[in-house]
């Protein structure tokens, strides 16, 4: 009854009264529904005089379908809570969901970032989603084209190696995360983590897109899923995808502290290898870093 309900919501205030006699049920069913999706992390106001709506530019599915231009995206499930979105699309992609298929959530409760790192945010403040890959290649500059298509799809800020989206003033608008399982009899196996700070609250020192202009949540998804499948058909044209890295890069010609399996590698970061290896001069010697390094990026399933 909850989805139902969920279905019928708009950016439109409704008067508990329809909703309820579209579900047919009472008012005050209707009401108790209501504040049942609220506590499970759906963006929702309700007004005294006007009724209830969520808030506008949530990403519905059915907000959503329509301004899809693309594949990815199809089929999509939008959730109020749960524990994280990699384990939900995990989970659907073991149950036979096809490549494209994306999970989003408003709020989470085990959500990571890159090494592990929790990654927290809000109803309503962020676009915190997942999207299934089942590559037939290689995914070593995977985590460079998602970048690229975040940018594209924002409009603004930069680049920083391997996988962050900066504010134009060098705080964290987005992360990534792609966790991979690769070399096994069943194709490949590609989950991608996407979280992107939107409106505020954010974490300490991060920025919020919202910041720098107005925008839709619901119409940002639709651009970052389109912009996600232009970039992932051109991982076989791997020259296109370091080109435009390097050219919204904040990292190259900087001095850098990279984690590797190896410890800290300290020096200027002067150049990307064409397998998207971070080359960096360090005490006088170059080291290329690998952006596919599973200390980074993990591996699903172990």
């Amino acid at each position: 009854m909850q989805q139902r309900l969920l279905t019928l919501l708009s950016e439109q205030f409704q008067p508990s009264r329809r909703l309820g006699e579209q579900l047919g049920i009472e008012r005050d069913r209707a009401r108790y529904l209501v504040q049942r999706l609220i506590h499970e992390g759906y963006p929702i106001e309700i007004s005294k005089a006007l009724g209830v709506r969520v808030e506008p530019g949530t990403p519905l599915p059915q907000v959503l379908e329509p301004l899809l231009r693309g594949s990815f995206g199809r089929p999509y499930r939008y959730l109020g809570h749960t524990t994280s979105t990699q384990d939900v699309l995990r989970q659907w992609a073991e149950e036979g969901a096809p490549e494209g298929a994306v999970v989003l959530a408003e709020r989470q409760s085990a959500g990571r970032g890159r090494m592990g790192r929790p990654w927290i945010s809000a109803p309503g403040s962020s676009l915190t989603f997942s999207l299934l890959l089942r590559p037939r290649s290689s995914i070593a500059l995977l985590p460079l084209a998602v970048g690229v298509a975040l940018r594209e799809a924002v409009g603004l800020g930069g680049l920083k190696w391997p996988n962050d989206l900066l504010a134009p003033d060098g705080r964290k608008l987005a992360g990534i995360l792609v966790e991979a399982r690769m070399g096994t009899p069943s194709p490949g196996l590609v989950i991608l983590g996407i979280g992107l700070n939107v409106r505020p609250p954010v974490p300490p020192g991060a920025a919020a897109l919202s910041e720098f202009g107005p925008v839709s949540r619901a119409e940002l998804l639709a651009r970052i899923l389109e912009e996600l499948e232009n970039q992932y058909e051109n991982l076989s044209k791997p020259e296109c995808i370091l080109e435009d890295w390097k050219k919204y890069s904040v990292t190259l010609g900087q001095e850098v502290t990279v984690r590797t399996p190896r410890g800290e590698v300290r020096g200027r970061a002067l150049d990307l290898a064409e397998d998207g290896a971070l080359v960096v001069e360090s005490q006088g010697a170059t080291e290329r870093i690998a952006a596919g390094d599973v200390s980074l990026i993990g591996r699903l399933g172990g």
